[in-house]
C-alpha cells in the first residue's frame, strides 16, 4: 500500500516524447516560440489573453514531457497523453471564447457549464503538474491553501474567513487575472521566456566558449585559477538563465569535473558551482526572471532594481572569489598550466563581437524599451552575429532545437508560476496576507530585526525544492506587507525577499542547485549545500545591512556610496579569510574570530565603527604577513618561527 501511494510524494520522470508525440511537441514548441517573438516585438494582446494562449501550449507539453511517476507503465503514458489533450481542449475553449471572457463582468455575468468544466480541468491539471514537476512540497502548500479556502469559514477568530463557494473560487482562479493567469504566469509568458530564449541563442552562437575562455585568460594563471573561472562563468550564465539548477547543469558539467581533477574535493567543487550559479539571480544586468516579477509586483522600474543590486551582487561574488583564493592557497592549488590558458588577445580578437548582444540588450532597457522588446533585440543581434563564422551558424535545424529546448526547460517554471498564482489568489480571497502580518507581529513583537530574521527563515523554508521565482512570489504576497507596515521602503523590502528566495536554492536541507551539483560531483547534496551556504555568506549578510544602510543599494551621495563600497570590500576580504582560516598562514582562533567580527563591522557603513574594524584588520594582516616573512630556508627545509 505504501509503495502504491509513494507516487504522491514524488516527482514524475521528465523526458522528451518519442515518435508522433515528439512531432506534436515540436509543433507546439515552434508555434509557441514564434508567438512569443511576435508578442515581444510587435504584438499587442491583453495580459489575460496571452497568458491563456501561453498556458494552452505549456500545460499539454508538461503532461507529455513529465510522466505520472518515475516508473510509468504504458497505460499511464496513454493517460498522460489523454490529459494533455483534455487540458489543451479546455485552453482552446478559452481562446475561442476570448472576446466574451474579456468583456464579461466578474461576479455578474454567469458562466456556462462548459466554462465551469474547462475551469475545473485547468485547475486539476495545475495541481497534478505541480506534483509531477515540483514534488510534494509545493503541492502540499497548494493543498493546504485549497483546504483553508473551502473550510476556513469553520475557523473562529482571526484566522477565520467568510464562506467561499466552489463557483466563486473557480471564477476567481481561472476567469480573472487573480489566479492562474495572474502576474507570475504573465511574466513567464513574456520576460522569462524571451530571456531564456536569448540565453539559448547566445550559447548556440558560441558565446559560451568565448565567456569561458575570457574568464580563463583573466584568471587561469592565478592561484586556484580553475575554481575562479568557474565562479565567473557560472555567475554570468546564471544571470542569463535565471535558474540556478539549470545553470549548474549547464556550466557545472564542465566546471565541476575540471575542479575535481585539479585537486578540489567533490563537495567544494560542487559548492563553488552551486553558489556561483545561485548568485546569477541577483547579478545585473539580466538577473534572470525574478527581477521582472519584482518590477510587476512593486511598480519599480527594472532598471532601478538592477542598479540597486549592483554593489550587493559584486560583494556576493567577491565573497566566493576570496574564499576560493584562500582555500587554494591553503591547499597549494596553483593556476592552470600555461598551455591550457587561452591567450586573451587571441580570444578577444576572434570573439569580441559576442559582447555586442549584451550591449544591445542593456542599451535597449536603458533607452526605455520594454524588457520583452529588449530581449528580442538581443536575440536578433545574436542570431545575425552567429554568421560571422561558419562553425557558429544558427541554422533552421538549430532554431527548432532551441525552440524545443526552451519550451521543455520552461515548463516546470511555468507550472510553478501557475501554482503561485493560485496561492496568491487564495491569499487574496481569504485575507491571509493581513493575518500573516498579524502572526509575524505576534512572533516578533514588532521588532524589525526579528521580523527580518523570521522573513528570511520563511523564504528558506518555502524555497525547499521550489524555483526561485515561485518562492519570491509567495513571500512577496505573504511577508512584504508586514515588513512595509514596519516602516521599510518597498525597494529594500522586496530586494531582501528576492535575495533570500535566491539563496534558498543552496540552503540545506533541500537546495535545488546543491542537489543538481551533487549529481555531477558525486557528493552528498547536504554537504554541498552547507559548503555553498558558507561560500555565499555575503548573500545572507548583505540584505540585513542594506535594510538599515541604503548606501549599499547605491542610494545616497557619491561620497557615501564610494566609502561604503571600499569598506564593504575590505570587510568581505576579512570575512573570507576568517571563514577559510587562512590569510598568509593558517590563523589561530583569536585572529580568526577577530577577522570575522571586524569584517562584519566593515560591511556596515559607519565612520567610527569602520575605522576601529579597519585598524583591527590591518593589524592582523601585517602581523600574519610578517610571520610568513620570518620563514627562512635552511638546508632546503622551511623552518617557521612562532
Amino acid at each position: 500500500m505504501k509503495k502504491r501511494l509513494s507516487f504522491l510524494f514524488q516527482e514524475g520522470l521528465r523526458e522528451k516524447p518519442n515518435g508522433v508525440f515528439f512531432v506534436i511537441f515540436t509543433i507546439i514548441s515552434v508555434s509557441l516560440s514564434v508567438f512569443e517573438l511576435w508578442l515581444g516585438s510587435v504584438g499587442n494582446m491583453s495580459p489575460y489573453a496571452y497568458a491563456v494562449v501561453f498556458l494552452t501550449g505549456i500545460l499539454p507539453v508538461s503532461f507529455i514531457t513529465t510522466r505520472f511517476s518515475k516508473t510509468s507503465t504504458p497505460v499511464l503514458v496513454v493517460i498522460d497523453y489523454i490529459l494533455g489533450f483534455l487540458v489543451m481542449g479546455a485552453g482552446l475553449h478559452f481562446i475561442l471564447k476570448m472576446d466574451v471572457l474579456l468583456s464579461r463582468i466578474s461576479g455578474v455575468d454567469p458562466l456556462s457549464l462548459l466554462d465551469i468544466i474547462s475551469g475545473i480541468i485547468i485547475l486539476v491539471a495545475v495541481l497534478e503538474l505541480t506534483r509531477r514537476t515540483l514534488g510534494f512540497g509545493l503541492t502540499l502548500i497548494l493543498l493546504v491553501g485549497l483546504g483553508y479556502t473551502f473550510f476556513g469559514h469553520y475557523i473562529g477568530g482571526t484566522f477565520g474567513h467568510r464562506l467561499i463557494t466552489i463557483d466563486h473560487f473557480i471564477e476567481e482562479m481561472v476567469f480573472t487575472t487573480n489566479g492562474i493567469y495572474g502576474a507570475p504566469v504573465q511574466v513567464a509568458a513574456t520576460y522569462a521566456f524571451l530571456f531564456i530564449m536569448f540565453g539559448h541563442f547566445f550559447q548556440k552562437a558560441g558565446a559560451g566558449q568565448f565567456i569561458f575562455d575570457i574568464c580563463a585568460a583573466f584568471m587561469g594563471k592565478k592561484v586556484g585559477g580553475l575554481a575562479k573561472v568557474a565562479v565567473a562563468s557560472a555567475g554570468i550564465f546564471g544571470s542569463i538563465s535565471g535558474s540556478p539548477s539549470s545553470d549548474v547543469a549547464t556550466t557545472g558539467s564542465i566546471n565541476i569535473p575540471m575542479m575535481k581533477k585539479r585537486g578540489y574535493s567533490p563537495v567544494f567543487a560542487g559548492a563553488v558551482e552551486a553558489a556561483a550559479a545561485t548568485g546569477g539571480t541577483i547579478l545585473p544586468p539580466i538577473m534572470g526572471s525574478v527581477a521582472f516579477l519584482m518590477a510587476e509586483f512593486t511598480g519599480i522600474r527594472y532598471v532601478d532594481i538592477a542598479v540597486a543590486s549592483v554593489l550587493s551582487a559584486i560583494l556576493y561574488y567577491l565573497g566566493i572569489y576570496f574564499q576560493v583564493h584562500f582555500r587554494s592557497l591553503k591547499l597549494n592549488l596553483v593556476g592552470l598550466p600555461e598551455n591550457e590558458i587561452p591567450r586573451f588577445s587571441t580570444t578577444f580578437k576572434y570573439g569580441f563581437y559576442y559582447i555586442l548582444p549584451v550591449i544591445a540588450l542593456v542599451w535597449a532597457m536603458l533607452s526605455g524599451f520594454t524588457p520583452s522588446l529588449a530581449a528580442c533585440i538581443g536575440i536578433a543581434v545574436t542570431f545575425l552575429l552567429s554568421f560571422v563564422r561558419r562553425s557558429t551558424w544558427i541554422t533552421w535545424r538549430h532554431i527548432i532545437d532551441i525552440f524545443t529546448d526552451i519550451v521543455y526547460s520552461i515548463a516546470p517554471l511555468t507550472v510553478a508560476c501557475a501554482t503561485a498564482g493560485v496561492i496568491i489568489g487564495v491569499i487574496n480571497l481569504t485575507g491571509m496576507a493581513g493575518k500573516m502580518t498579524s502572526l509575524i507581529f505576534t512572533m516578533t513583537g514588532g521588532n524589525l530585526l526579528l521580523s527580518l530574521i523570521v522573513s528570511a527563515v520563511i523564504c528558506v523554508i518555502l524555497g525547499m525544492g521550489m524555483p526561485t521565482a515561485s518562492v519570491y512570489v509567495l513571500v512577496a504576497a505573504l511577508v512584504s506587507p508586514a515588513l512595509i507596515q514596519l516602516g521599510m521602503d518597498v525597494l529594500p523590502t522586496h530586494l531582501f525577499l528576492l535575495f533570500f528566495s535566491a539563496l534558498s536554492a543552496i540552503t540545506p536541507p533541500v537546495g535545488v542547485a546543491a542537489f543538481t551539483a551533487s549529481g555531477i560531483a558525486n557528493a552528498n547534496p547536504i554537504a554541498i549545500g552547507f559548503q555553498a551556504s558558507k561560500l555565499a555568506f555575503v548573500g545572507f549578510l548583505i540584505p540585513f545591512m542594506f535594510v538599515f544602510q541604503p548606501s549599499l543599494l547605491l542610494q545616497g551621495s557619491i561620497v557615501e556610496i564610494v566609502f561604503t563600497a571600499i569598506t564593504a570590500v575590505i570587510g568581505v576580504y576579512a570575512l573570507a579569510a576568517g571563514y577559510e582560516n587562512y590569510l598568509f598562514n593558517s590563523l589561530n582562533v583569536w585572529k580568526r574570530i577577530a577577522l570575522i567580527f571586524a569584517g562584519i563591522a566593515m560591511i556596515y557603513p559607519g565612520l567610527i565603527i569602520n575605522i576601529a574594524a579597519g585598524t583591527v584588520i590591518i593589524a592582523i594582516v601585517i602581523n600574519d604577513y610578517l610571520t610568513k616573512k620570518k620563514n627562512v630556508v635552511i638546508n632546503s627545509q622551511v623552518i617557521e618561527f612562532e
